[in-house]
């Protein structure tokens, strides 16, 4: 049988397939391998925090362990704190920042240490020297998060510039076995022995029978506790029960009628008219 004529641009197009084919597979075997390979870093060793009065401190004995298979050739460990709470003292490997509060995020402050040394896998380590946390005159319920990671999560951008610390740097060192924590990142409740003073203000308001007035509450906190408040609390609102005789003739958005007392959220106002009996 005769063979069939050769296309060459055929063929070359062939080729050409097969090498951008074989292009893809080489450089995606090496992705995979490393993949199976990477690093898995977690945190843990510290447990809810009660009884902190102000001006007291506590240790953060955080643990760090890879459960992955690879090394990790270097690790960041981050702790951020709530405005209630600051670090007593911070070493010089790690950066300090403020980050202003934004969208739902409180005011905090965070320290980023970098530890340059490699996490070998299955191995539990802990800095030589436990980062040290002091409660302010305004703690009550607060919270201490712990993160880590195997790359540099740089600054908050809502934050100020960071600073270095300017205590004495802290390595890691291997700890006990059996202390490994579960995930990348931990948040942990610390509460303080305070008090907060809700106290509401209001003028006290005058009109003739048909008048229609203003209404303006004011909420505010004395302190000294500042109150952040957790998962499964109650809002805080403003109840305002009205005068015998008077009714809403309009009220705020977030105002709602409860039986015969409005409920309504902060920083809102209620008109209200004033519709006294005549007497006889």
């Amino acid at each position: 049988m005769p063979t069939p004529p050769r296309n060459p641009r055929a063929s070359r197009a062939a080729v050409a397939v097969f090498g951008a084919a074989g292009l893809i597979a080489l450089v995606a075997a090496p992705a995979a391998f490393a993949d199976e390979t990477a690093p898995e870093l977690v945190v843990g060793g510290i447990e809810p925090i009660d009884g902190l009065k102000p001006g007291g401190t506590f240790d953060v004995p955080v643990t760090v362990a890879n459960k992955g298979t690879g090394t990790a050739d270097k690790v960041w460990v981050s702790f951020s704190v709530t405005r209630g709470l600051e670090f007593a003292e911070v070493p010089s490997n790690c950066q300090v920042q403020h980050v202003r509060p934004y969208d739902e995020m409180p005011e905090r402050w965070t320290a980023v240490c970098a530890f340059d040394q490699p996490v070998e896998p299955g191995v539990v380590y802990t800095p030589d020297k436990p980062l040290r946390v002091k409660a302010l005159g305004r703690a009550l319920n607060d919270e201490l998060r712990l993160r880590v990671g195997d790359a540099d999560p740089g600054a908050d951008e809502n934050g100020d510039p960071p600073v270095a610390g300017t205590a004495p740097a802290v390595k890691l060192v291997e700890g006990a076995a059996g202390g490994a924590g579960s995930a990348r990142v931990v948040d942990v409740p610390v509460t303080s022995v305070n008090t907060a003073d809700y106290q509401v203000t209001g003028a006290a308001l005058k009109g003739s029978v048909g008048d229609t007035v203003t209404m303006k509450a004011t909420f505010t906190n004395a302190g000294p506790a500042w109150v952040m408040p957790r998962q499964g609390d109650r809002p805080v609102s403003v109840v305002i029960t009205l005068p015998a005789g008077t009714s809403v003739v309009k009220r705020g958005q977030f105002c709602q009628a409860k039986g015969k007392t409005y409920v309504c959220g902060m920083r809102r106002s209620m008109r209200a008219a004033t519709r006294p009996t005549p007497s006889t």
